[in-house]
């Protein structure tokens, strides 16, 4: 299989070693904004600075889309043109310009496309979703997921103030940076058929995004759930609790913990998670699975295109609540942006 990663910012440069790692076959990379990087790629990989030179030279089976996302549909649609199947950074865009012509290119010939939400992979996220399925909490009430970090510590060797993150006009912002959030919510629980937002930059760090968000959705059956994200908590922090009519659940990054709250015994019961796992293991499985799916192994992504647009929906109207001071109701979004979100189907 011969792979093209185009963009080699940190999550650019992971999937090329992990490629190299998995031993997946020849590699070629693209880096279009040309910015130094802050160590030696250590990958065999031959090197372009033109996309379109790119793609006609290597014919890619399979391309990684990790430049900026203003810039990720363009692209996608780019190596889809030319013949390759498409994993796509998270979120698959800053608006929604393009993406019904990417989703339905891919179709049409017959090309995988996959969104890079890869806490899907993650073993403790795994669980709570088996969980959940078993009907161990009862009914779900309420949602909270939880995410901060301190944006200048994401990537010390470079000037934070120049991170895709933190600007504007390449699709930054907290809300689309940390949509991993809604993406896991969305998993567990479905499609929700409300969502209200409040955003701010409410901190001293000189960017030109909203750097705070709090979210609250509503769903069909009655549950709500609240999002809170941010470019400023240290320690970072990366939690979810799910509250039941019959306990609780609570997943913690970090700490590779699950709990559960047992009303009968009124105690939690914890499930410690392999003491071996590293965060690059789930980029690993993440890059086995689309390879799966690439050779034919696997029918379909665990988060395809179409889901990755339904995120996306749901980010932009959280937005556009916060600017309009008011509950967006996605039943209301046009019929396209309906039909995707309908992918979100409660497990």
């Amino acid at each position: 299989m011969k792979g093209l990663i185009v963009g080699l910012g940190s999550i650019g440069r992971r999937h090329a070693r992990n490629w190299a790692a998995l031993e997946l076959g020849p590699l070629a990379v693209c880096r279009q904004l040309g910015a130094p990087l802050p160590e030696p790629l250590g990958v065999d990989a031959r090197e372009y600075r033109d996309l379109d030179r790119a793609l006609a030279e290597e014919r890619p089976d399979m391309v990684v889309v990790a430049n900026p996302t203003s810039l990720h549909v363009e692209t996608a649609c780019k190596a889809v043109r030319a013949g390759a199947h498409v994993l796509i950074e998270k979120p698959i865009g800053n608006d929604l310009a393009g993406i019904p012509e990417l989703l339905q290119g891919a179709e049409h010939a017959h090309k995988q496309v996959m969104v890079g939400y890869n806490l899907r992979f993650h073993p403790g996220l795994q669980r709570l979703r088996e969980l959940l399925r078993s009907n161990a909490i009862g009914r779900v009430v309420s949602a909270r997921a939880e995410a901060g970090e301190y944006l200048p510590d994401w990537h010390p060797w470079e000037d934070y103030r120049h991170r895709y993150a933190a600007r504007r006009d390449l699709g930054g912002g907290v809300v689309l940076t940390f949509s991993h959030e809604l993406d896991s919510l969305c998993w567990l629980l479905g499609a929700p058929r409300h969502v209200f937002a409040m955003v701010s930059h409410a901190s001293s760090l000189e960017i030109d995004t909203k750097d705070v968000a709090e979210l609250v959705l509503q769903f069909a059956d009655g549950h709500i759930a609240s999002v809170h994200v941010d470019y400023v908590r240290r320690p970072p922090s990366r939690a979810m609790e799910i509250v039941g009519d019959n306990g609780v659940l609570r997943w913690e990054y970090d700490a590779n913990l699950v709990r559960q709250y047992v009303p009968s015994s009124r105690q939690w019961r914890i499930e410690e998670g392999d003491p071996t796992f590293q965060r690059n293991d789930m980029y690993l499985s993440e890059l086995r699975h689309f390879v799966g799916c690439v050779r034919g192994e696997i029918e379909r992504p665990l988060i395809d295109g179409t889901q990755g647009a339904a995120i996306l929906v749901l980010a932009l109207a959280a937005l556009r609540s916060a600017a309009e001071a008011c509950a967006t109701d996605l039943h209301a979004v046009d019929g396209q942006a309906k039909a995707w979100l309908s992918s979100l189907r409660r497990p």
